[in-house]
């Protein structure tokens, strides 16, 4: 081969190459993907808003793409001067050159830096505005927005509430598959850290809320101190999938140092829960829920919903206890130093807590049905005073016992026992009422409680209560407050022992005319009762009235004109 066709056969194959390059040059120049005007009418085909940008260029090597600044969403049928719903400081798209030839529509990587969403009030008016979405035919390798902001607007005076997105990541984004993400964001309320990865999609833009989810999350340091009337952190997992109108969720949770707070007492509370969740309004159906504290296990299940002209959601419970401990439901809702009363109790209440501003034992609603066996007042002089009522009723003259106190250090509410076998109060009887527990002659006396109770505004409403110890069987209505907590029942006793029977000595003779009056056919009497005072200082005693009350009266629950009789 010559020399000369030596030199020929490169300078052709240059002359091609510049020939290939400047045909690739024109194509790109006439069909650039990453241009200002395409990257615009993509992103208002895809979103119904109008976007501009501060600044805007293109980038060619390494990787094609581009960068923008200052990039702006306004929302459209929004009026004018409205705040942008979005903003990104920083936008930047790469792909590759073999994509653009071979995997059209298919972009490597898309950074956001410095986005904030800013989510208008809910029922803010939208004009209509004619804008249908185009499909996009974009996917996304992959899609990081590290930083970003979304704060949701709420009724005045509340502040918007304010997520901090600490990582986000989406994966095999497009529109007709699902993607995948990794989130970490702060959780305004209750403020707290989530961590949460899933799939999500494809979405569906006819009926958004048929648009499938799935994944795991974890809810750590929650503090609940935010909301009015309770406290404690509260660390939680789950794992849901399901559509987002209708997400089964399935987990549990752990809060430390959990208390009512006007109570003062802080337990450990554990609970397992089954719910449906509507990711486009946030309502919560609570399907089974199953929380135990201190010796206690609460079944539960309800909703946590929005309603139409309320601000908020409200909480709807039905709840159920089973061979609980009284001390353990009246630790949790009771200012003092240890629970004034020992036992096992079984109750159903449905629970209302409205999303109004007023503070948590006076917003909060109750109705309820409640039973306490095997029972005890763990104040020994009050127990002292049962015991005394139980002996009189009998007709059997109160042992001169001395009562032993117990200083409240010395035992601690987690050591208060419930009255869970006859042989563990036994134990303890010696203790709490001075009685020799070693004498079999001896016989217990033990309280037993139920009726019904209604609490709203402050106040429990208690009606067909009745109380019951060996001799004596008690019915009584009237109230319970629970700020101040005061105490006023009234009802009847009816007792084995007639009247003159009940009292000693010469107040004995005088009590003898009224036992014609007060005899009740099958018992021996029947006479007024109370229990009135505080819930610290109890006074439990029989009344004669002066008159007596119609029915009207006996339905009030104020107080009435007494004689006491000791």
């Amino acid at each position: 081969m010559t020399n000369a066709k030596r030199i020929k056969l490169p300078s052709i194959a240059l002359a091609v190459l510049v020939v290939a390059l400047a045909a690739v040059s024109a194509v790109m120049a006439t069909h650039w993907p990453f241009s200002q005007s395409n990257v615009t009418q993509s992103l208002q085909e895809t979103f119904p808003a109008k976007v501009t940008f501060q600044k805007f260029r293109s980038t060619y090597f390494p990787h094609p793409g581009c960068v923008a600044e200052g990039v702006e969403f306004h929302r459209l049928g929004r009026p004018s001067g409205t705040p942008p719903i979005a903003t990104i400081q920083h936008l930047s798209i790469q792909a590759h050159y073999i994509d653009i030839f071979f995997r059209p529509n298919y972009l490597a990587h898309i950074f956001l830096d410095g986005v904030h969403f800013q989510v208008p009030l809910k029922g803010t008016p939208i004009e209509e505005t004619g804008w249908h979405e185009t499909p996009s035919k974009i996917r996304v390798g992959e899609i990081f927005a590290d930083g970003a902001v979304i704060e949701i607007a709420r009724e005045r005076p509340n502040p918007p509430l304010r997520f901090d997105v600490h990582r986000l990541k989406l994966t095999a984004v497009s529109r007709n598959a699902p993607f995948g993400y990794d989130v970490a964001v702060h959780n305004p309320l209750p403020p707290g850290e989530i961590q949460a990865n899933g799939q999500f999609g494809p979405w569906n833009s006819d009926a958004p809320g048929q648009t499938p989810v799935a994944g795991e999350y974890s809810f750590q340091n929650a503090d609940l101190s935010v909301f009015e009337g309770i406290a404690g952190t509260l660390l939680g997992k789950d794992n849901f999938q399901g559509i987002l109108q209708h997400i089964e969720t399935r987990g549990h949770i752990y809060i430390t140092d959990f208390m009512v707070t006007h109570a003062e007492h802080p337990v450990s509370l554990t609970a397992e829960y089954r719910a449906i969740v509507n990711g486009t309004n946030g309502d919560v159906a609570l399907q089974e829920v199953t929380a135990s504290y201190l010796h206690t296990t609460v079944h539960a299940k309800g909703e946590i919903a929005g309603h139409p002209g309320q601000e908020g959601k409200t909480t709807s419970l039905y709840l159920s206890v089973r061979e609980g401990r009284i001390q353990d439901v009246l630790w949790m809702f009771v200012h003092g130093k240890r629970p004034a009363l020992n036992g096992v109790t079984n109750l159903t209440a449905y629970v209302i807590i409205p999303p109004d501003l007023h503070p948590f034992l006076r917003k909060i609603r109750i109705s309820g049905d409640f039973g306490i066996s095997g029972g005890e007042f763990s104040k020994p002089s009050t127990q002292a005073d049962v015991d005394t009522l139980s002996e009189r009723a009998r007709g059997i003259k109160p042992a001169e016992v001395k009562t032993t106190e117990v200083k409240p250090s010395e035992v601690k509410p987690s050591e208060v026992k419930p009255s869970e076998a006859n042989a563990a109060d036994a134990k303890s009887a010696d203790v709490k009422t001075g009685r020799d527990v070693a004498d079999p002659n001896v016989e217990d006396v033990i309280s037993n409680l139920a009726g019904h109770v209604e609490v709203h505004d402050g106040v429990a409403h208690f009606r067909e209560l009745s109380f019951s110890v060996p001799g004596a069987f008690a019915k009584a209505h009237g109230v319970y407050n629970l700020e101040n907590k005061e105490v006023n029942l009234h009802g009847t006793l009816r007792t084995e022992a007639q009247l003159s029977q009940m009292s000693t000595g010469f107040k004995s003779v005088l009590l003898k005319p009224l036992n014609v009056v007060f005899k009740k056919k099958h018992a021996g009497a029947e006479v007024p009762v109370h229990l009135i005072g505080t819930y610290q200082n109890p006074d439990f005693g029989l009344d004669l009235p002066i008159k007596k009350s119609d029915d009207k009266a006996e339905a009030n629950p104020q107080p009435k004109p007494t004689t006491a009789v000791n």
